[in-house]
């Protein structure tokens, strides 16, 4: 058999034709990760920022209770409103008496938060200001109903979060069912 390459005479240098001049290749493999590195960037931003909220909700709920029982009526819902939402009245429907409450700033949105209590236990539920709050990464929709309840775990505690009137409701607890927590949710 003949060989197709023989080998270059002695003394013979083989160039490919563009020393010294950088491969159009490599500058296209550069551009090519640079593209795929702002992407993911911008992926992880567009996808965790708003949820990271949510999360970040639940942690200020977690950091418990300040001041005094919220004013309530006769049925005992709390008077108060958030954001124009206003609180809703668990304890004829479901025993949750409000017990407290908290105001904290979580990013650019003002958080208000009832405590409500009922058997030792303690049930948050937070009004966030403005638009809608993206769901939290590894959120799961529940109750096949609306309005669309998701469920996320954070903060060591169980955690549900809709949208009510234009707001995002975030309630959260300890050793709570998670079917409490969407009922809450869900109470106008």
């Amino acid at each position: 058999m003949v060989n197709p390459y023989p080998p270059a005479p002695r003394g013979t240098t083989v160039h490919s034709g563009d020393d010294g001049e950088p491969r159009h290749g490599l500058w296209w493999g550069i551009a090519i990760i640079l593209i795929a590195v702002i992407v993911a960037v911008a992926f992880g931003v567009a996808t965790h920022g708003d949820g990271d909220v949510a999360r970040h909700v639940v942690a200020a709920q977690a950091m418990g209770p300040e001041g005094t029982p919220p004013e309530v009526t006769d049925d005992g819902t709390p008077v108060g409103t958030a954001d124009g939402v206003a609180f809703p009245g668990l304890l004829a429907q479901q025993g949750w008496l409000p017990v407290s409450g908290r105001t904290d700033q979580v990013s650019d949105r003002t958080v208000t938060t009832v405590v409500y209590g009922r058997e030792g236990r303690r049930l948050a539920y937070s009004i966030v200001s403005g638009p809608p709050l993206g769901a939290p990464p590894g959120s799961r929709s529940v109750g096949g109903r609306a309005p669309v309840v998701r469920a996320f775990d954070a903060d060591g505690r169980s955690a549900v979060m809709t949208v009510r009137e234009g707001n995002s409701i975030v309630a959260s607890a300890v050793g709570v069912p998670l079917a409490a927590l969407v009922r809450a949710a869900r109470t106008d």
